[in-house]
């Protein structure tokens, strides 16, 4: 009954058909398309239906059709249901139909977002530590966990565990402003931020996909992608037990440093001065940083290493002088100082530009922004001039950034539109009247950036006080007055160093030790951290504090014991050793060098490693020393007299210093008798047994400490040392940072002087009432904007990121463009061979229908003759043979009668060859049977290989009298970096398992043993060729086990004749290409030019290396010949196109290792690229030329059939 009312209801049936295996896949759209036409009339529940089965597609063309339009309040709540079950097609689609973040993302949804966060995860960890800990009334009651399961989070919940991600530096944007995120305000109450806000709450979620789509419609793309870094980063330490969530996290936080570097780039090719400013711009929305701080607190080192970070660091070293003033003049400068406006050159004497924003030309520079990502025009505004002499546009205070963002003129100065409307202008004085002020210094707080160029004339006065505000100043007036101080305090040690005296130069020495307690007492105070224990943990983080703290308690101890009798000689020791530890702390001057900076890093990363080796040596010398103290003195009671005998000798007797005349008592002055000994406190006499017993030991002990363990140190910074130098430069460069940030803030007067610097500083402090402006931390290396000139930033900053993305989604694009396009060739090259077989079946059927035909006119011949022969009574009278049967039970295998296996006689010819041949799927026609790899002799040697006929190649076919021969080179098994250990010496139980059809990452930089051909067979742990038997078993000339990979660049150029115009081919009347070919040493053939890829090693690296090698000598260049051959090779080799991947039917092949080459062709279409190259026979190349591609040239290897397939694709003779 119920199937006759359903039929009654036709409008509700759908019939979905379900014929093949892909209709099958599909019948959830159609089950969803069904409940869609049920509800066809209620929108908005076809839309929850979609939602809940997440089909984003069926919404966008079913539901979100031309003819409906959508309201705000509509989709409000799906769009909050979409963000919350991360559903980021939803969210783009609700974003393209009018759903505005602004008017969506109130400060009460944005809390319900996060109280209903999953219960799993750091960031749920995070915020029920911080509820337990704003609900616990005291730190007493914190054992007793409160319950938090009913309480809501707050924003500054959330603010709270940003901060605890970021550190101390990061100030919360909802603690600036609690009355817009209290929790019971205004449910109205609009973000101020709402992508920014989303884009935290995906981040904070690890939910990668999202948060990239909410990064991209976002402001301030730079800062947002570090933030997002350091958060993963943070949470992804915080995962001890989760390993693979930490690496996941691990891996989005690169994604989103390669984000900020990719945006950094674009602004840094635009413009790079407006790029120094962005990086050092305070960022309201994050924490009040700059991007420059939070990629330090982040440890992004390749940010830090881009050449706008280091181009800013150098500017704000340099202060406002110029970037290439010499060290000679600052030195002269220092000394004499009325030389300073003669020598000193400052940026506003350069004659730089007078704007910072304003691009150079005369004409206007437009910027457009994809069509769809903004959606409103905008407003006309007039230009005006900042005080940091920027010339912007005037947004209305109150715009939203986002309306003004549809198309950016920036005008030249004798422009006079935007938007190409009229605009009032803002007239300014000509150039030549600006020039006539005089530039005076900044009114800005001590720390405050200020390294741009006003434009204006700067005065005598000016240049003093710039110049001893500039940090490299403030160095060299702290190095210079710290040697000083050395030179002193070594002055009193030495010669003036009495009981209870002081001299003058002591008095100056405690001043100035005075003065420099109090410069860590200000750097602690201005550390960024907030509280008192983030303020010490930050000091404490630096070393050198550490050094400078050990250098003034000691100078404090010994001064006091200086003025006891008793204590006084400990005094001089603690001054001595104090002075010695002055003299360590000066190594921090080197850390500006580029040249010595780095060996710093290098020493600090050995020093870790000889404090683990310290504890190794340190069990030896116990274990020798107590037993040789035993064995030599026993029952020794004096205590001093014990631990010399265990650690005095047993130390230095690593160095050498053996005192072998007292072990072995040979000429020793001692005393026999114990009591003796004790009483005149006299040396005793070894024992008897230890005079032979103990040097035993020692030799032992000697064997260990200086042969083992000295080398195994050794060893260890070698590693340590191979380990850094590929780094080394990057954390150079990060590092630095630190020493500009510390004297940027340091006060100009160097110690002792610097006394007056810090009374002034807390004079002022004492007189402001402490407030923040007399903190030098708040503003350090950060750059204060105007509202108009931030607006315009953050816009040009935002079209450079559009410009990235645009040129990101391009670049992925054309990937997959060639990829559609491989893919279409190997279809075609698939269905030429489809048709290439059918031609040959069908011929195959002619010749059998011909060949039936023709024994049956046999036959029937055969019949007329006997029959003939019976009339005539000439027939046999045996009765005929019975016929054996020929079934296939006892049928014999037939013999191949295709080849013949070779004699002696032919041992060097070349075995003959099938003729059917297929190609590849990348179009390369190969063998079916390998050939160069059965020649014998053996390349470079006189070894004959096992002959094997063709069919017996494959190793599916039986071949009971095998026995390959086993050779493996010299120079192989003499065990060089490149080679594997020699598994044909060992037997097969120990034989250690290589990592085949895999990347081996055993090895330095990882060895590729994976085949293009696709999964090899491993016997006996050996891995067999692919293409079956080749005679020879090992490794041959071959490096590694398996498939060892090369490269071949093919570098062509089109033959012309002596016009210039191209040649062509009387046969084929084909243009002909020409490729440059080298000379092997080894065997004399032509080849192509190339190499094997070593572990680790780029292909286009190996390309590149191998072709100026071998075809233009670069071995033999020098290194600025080498370094420009670099650069032209770069322009040749940055298009190319691979033509070959898979087998290469090569002389040097064996049963288990052959060669697998990758070639690819570099044409140089016009020939003027190869026109800047000589070509030079270099490394392994006998000679070098250019040489026609043809098939009738006899080349190495399978070099033929690649420039078959170069020749096919550039339409040219073979």
């Amino acid at each position: 009954m119920w199937a006759v009312e359903s039929i009654k209801k036709k409008q509700l049936l759908s019939i979905f058909e379900i014929d093949s295996r892909e209709s099958a896949k599909n019948i959830d759209v159609a089950m969803l398309r069904a409940l869609l036409r049920a509800n066809k009339d209620d929108y908005q529940h076809q839309l929850k239906l979609a939602l809940a089965w997440n089909r984003s597609d069926i919404a966008e063309t079913d539901i979100f059709t031309a003819d409906r339009r959508w309201k705000q309040e509509e989709l409000a709540d799906l769009m909050y249901s979409a963000i919350l079950e991360d559903k980021v097609n939803f969210v783009k689609l609700f974003l393209e139909n009018g759903v505005s973040l602004k008017d969506f993302l109130t400060v009460r949804r944005l809390q319900r977002l996060y109280s209903e966060i999953p219960q799993s995860g750091v960031l749920f960890d995070m915020l029920q530590k911080r509820l337990r800990e704003r609900l616990s009334p005291s730190k007493t009651n914190m054992s007793r966990k409160p319950s938090t399961a009913k309480v809501s989070v707050t924003m500054d919940d959330v603010g709270h565990v940003i901060q605890s991600l970021m550190g101390e530096i990061y100030v919360p944007l909802y603690e600036r402003n609690p009355e817009r995120y209290k929790p019971d305000g205004d449910p109205k109450t609009l973000c101020e931020d709402p992508t920014r806000e989303l884009f935290l709450y995906c981040v904070l979620l690890n939910r990668q996909e999202m948060a990239r789509l909410f990064w991209e419609e976002g402001k301030e793309g730079v800062a947002a992608a570090l933030v997002a870094s350091n958060l993963l980063k943070s949470m992804a330490s915080e995962l001890e037990n989760d390993t693979e969530l930490s690496e996941e996290m691990s891996e989005h936080a690169d994604k989103f440093e390669e984000l900020a570097l990719g945006v950094l780039n674009e602004c840094w090719g635009e413009d790079e001065l407006r790029t120094q400013l962005l990086l050092v711009r305070e960022l309201y929305l994050w924490g009040e940083l700059t991007c420059l701080r939070i990629a330090i607190s982040g440890n992004h080192l390749n940010f830090i290493a881009h050449s706008a970070c280091q181009a800013l660091l150098n500017n704000i070293w340099m202060g406002k002088m110029a970037l290439d003033t010499s060290i000679i003049r600052l030195f002269t400068c220092i000394f004499i100082p009325p030389l300073v406006p003669a020598l000193i050159y400052f940026r506003e004497d350069q004659k730089e530009e007078e704007t910072l924003i304003e691009p150079l030309g005369t004409e206007e520079r437009h910027y457009s922004i994809a069509p769809g990502s903004i959606r409103r025009p905008r407003p006309v505004v007039a230009r005006t001039k900042t005080s940091a002499g920027m010339i912007v546009d005037n947004i209305p205070e109150g715009e939203d950034l986002n309306k003004s963002m549809e198309m950016v003129v920036v005008h030249s100065s004798g422009s006079g539109l935007i938007n190409n409307q009229p605009t009032p202008q803002v007239q300014f004085k000509e150039k030549d009247e600006e020039d006539e002020e005089d530039y005076e210094a900044p009114d800005t707080e001590e720390g405050e950036l200020d390294f741009r160029s006003s434009g204006k004339r700067i005065s005598a006065l000016t240049r003093f006080y710039l110049f001893y505000d500039a940090p490299i100043t403030t160095f060299m007036h702290n190095v210079l007055s710290y040697i000083l101080f050395l030179c002193l305090y070594s002055v009193v040690i030495l010669t003036q160093f009495e009981f209870n005296v002081l001299s003058v130069i002591d008095y100056i020495l405690a001043v100035w030790i005075f003065t420099l307690f109090c410069e860590e007492i200000r750097q602690l105070i201005t550390t960024e951290a907030r509280s008192v224990s983030g303020k010490l943990l930050e000091y404490v983080g630096n070393y050198w504090n550490l050094f400078d703290l050990v250098n003034i308690i000691t100078f404090i101890t010994a001064f006091a014991l200086r003025f006891f009798p008793g204590t006084f000689s400990a005094a001089r020791v603690l001054y001595s050793l104090n002075l010695m530890i002055f003299f360590f702390r000066l190594l921090h001057i080197f850390y500006i060098n580029k040249e010595m900076g780095p060996k710093l890093i290098m020493i600090a990363r050995m020093l870790k490693d000889l404090i683990f080796f310290i504890f190794i040596l340190i069990i030896f010398i116990l274990a020798y020393g107590v037993a040789s103290q035993a064995i030599l003195y026993p029952n020794e009671t004096r205590v001093g007299t014990v631990l010399q005998g265990i650690f005095h000798k047993s130390y230095f007797q690593i160095y050498g210093e053996l005192f072998l005349e007292e072990i072995m008592n040979d000429g020793f002055t001692c005393e026999a008798d114990y009591a003796t000994a004790i009483a005149n406190n006299t040396q005793r006499c070894p024992s008897e047994i230890g005079t032979w017993l103990v040097p035993v030991l020692l030799g032992l002990y000697m064997l260990v400490t200086n042969v083992l363990l000295l080398n195994l140190l050794i060893a260890m910074f070698g590693y340590t040392f191979e380990k850094v130098q590929e780094n080394t430069d990057k954390i150079w460069k990060f590092q630095r940072y630190d020493l500009i940030k510390e004297y940027s803030d340091r006060p100009p007067l160097a110690p002792p002087v610097i006394l007056f610097s810090h009374i002034f500083l807390l004079f002022r402090a004492i007189t402001m009432g402490c407030c923040k402006k007399c903190r030098p931390g708040d503003s350090v290396m950060k750059v204060k904007l105007e509202t108009a000139e931030r607006k315009q930033l953050i816009l040009w900053e935002y079209l450079n990121s559009e410009n990235y993305l645009q040129q990101t989604r391009r670049e992925k694009s054309q990937e997959t463009d060639e990829r559609v396009h491989n893919t279409q060739e190997k279809v075609d090259e698939l269905k030429d061979l489809a048709n290439e077989q059918d031609e040959r079946l069908t011929r195959l059927e002619e010749q059998m229908i011909k060949s039936t035909m023709s024994l049956e006119s046999i036959i029937q011949s055969q019949a007329w003759i006997i029959k003939s022969l019976q009339q005539n009574n000439l027939s046999a009278r045996e009765a005929p043979p019975e016929l054996e049967d020929t079934s296939a039970e006892k049928a014999p295998h037939p013999k191949a009668p295709l080849t013949r296996e070779p004699t002696s006689m032919n041992l060097g010819k070349r075995p003959k060859t099938v003729k059917g041949r297929r190609r590849t799927l990348d179009g390369q026609p190969i063998q079916e049977i390998h050939q160069k790899a059965r020649t014998s002799p053996y390349p470079m040697c006189d070894v004959n290989r096992f002959p094997v006929p063709d069919d017996k190649v494959p190793w599916e076919v039986p071949f009971s009298s095998y026995n390959p021969v086993n050779y493996t080179a010299d120079c192989v098994l003499a065990g060089p970096p490149w080679a594997d250990v020699d598994l044909m010496s060992m037997s097969i139980e120990d034989r250690p398992f290589l990592m085949f059809n895999q990347l081996d990452e055993k090895f330095k930089g990882a060895v590729e043993r994976t085949s293009f051909i696709g999964t090899y067979k491993v016997k006996d742990k050996l891995p067999l060729n692919p293409k079956g038997r080749t005679g020879m078993v090992g490794r041959g000339l071959m490096g590694r086990f398996g498939p060892n990979h090369a490269a071949d660049p093919v570098v062509t150029r089109w033959k012309r004749d002596r016009f210039g115009n191209k040649e062509v081919h009387p046969n084929t009347c084909r243009n002909v290409l020409e490729f440059v070919a080298i000379q092997r040493r080894d065997n004399g053939l032509w080849a192509i030019p190339g190499g094997m890829v070593e572990p680790g090693e780029n292909l286009s690296m190996t390309l590149k290396n191998e072709f100026g090698e071998e075809a233009l000598g670069k071995l033999d260049k020098t290194e600025q010949e080498r370094m420009d051959m670099s650069k032209k090779l770069d322009k040749l080799f940055r298009q190319g196109k691979e033509v070959f991947k898979g087998y290469s039917d090569d002389p040097r092949n064996t049963d288990n290792a052959w060669i697998e080459t990758t070639a690819i062709n570099y044409h140089d279409e016009e020939g003027y690229l190869m026109q800047n190259f000589t070509l030079q026979a270099g490394d392994d190349a006998g000679a070098v030329r250019w040489q026609d591609v043809d098939g009738n040239s006899p080349l190495f290897a399978s070099h033929q059939a690649i420039l078959k397939h170069v020749a096919g694709f550039h339409n040219a003779h073979f």
